[in-house]
């Protein structure tokens, strides 16, 4: 019986060794698994960090690119309505200018020559309406002029900015694809 005893003493110490070993081995498994959760909870909490900031900094790319044209597109209409102001100036000067020296001439001439009395208010009126006309109808070639300028400037400009948003939009979903693409690849 001693030699039974023993051999169920070595057996169930056996036992207890190799349930040890066991229970060792499944607790190293769970070590390792709660290792790599926590190693891939780092990577993808670090990719979704990196995705935010580039995200972050498209976005104020983006915004900055929008708000400089829009201050060329404010600077390029002021600069043509000072143009248009300073053309229709000089418009006036000249015109004024002139007039001037017509009336003075006229009236020189009407004091010099006092019989033709009718003829020079005739010639001072028509002067006078094709001088207005003149004056009228440049005034409105040159409003037209820079209202189309203006208007095909400002066109481009918002063609331009919605290039730009439509590039921005799809480098952005590019990106995102790339990122969601790197993330199942690992």
């Amino acid at each position: 019986m001693t030699n039974t005893e023993n051999d169920n003493k070595k057996q169930s110490n056996n036992i207890k060794e190799e349930t040890g070993k066991f229970l060792d081995l499944q607790k190293q498994q769970i070590e390792n698994t709660v290792s790599n959760i926590s190693d891939t909870t780092n990577r993808v909490t670090n990719s979704v960090n990196e995705y935010q900031q580039t995200n972050r900094e498209i976005l104020d790319k983006s915004i900055d690119t929008t708000n400089k044209y829009q201050q060329e597109t404010n600077n390029t209409i002021q600069s043509i309505t000072n143009n248009t102001i300073e053309l229709q100036r000089n418009f006036a000067n000249t015109f004024q200018s002139v007039f001037s020296k017509f009336i003075d001439d006229t009236s020189k001439s009407y004091w010099n020559n006092f019989l033709y009395p009718q003829r020079y208010t005739d010639v001072y009126n028509k002067s006078n309406q094709n001088v207005t006309d003149n004056t009228v109808n440049a005034t409105r070639r040159i409003n037209y002029d820079v209202v189309l300028a203006s208007t095909e400037t400002f066109n481009k400009s918002i063609e331009i900015a919605q290039k730009y948003y439509s590039e921005s939009v799809q480098n952005y979903f590019n990106f995102v694809n790339k990122i969601e693409k790197s993330y199942y690849n690992h």
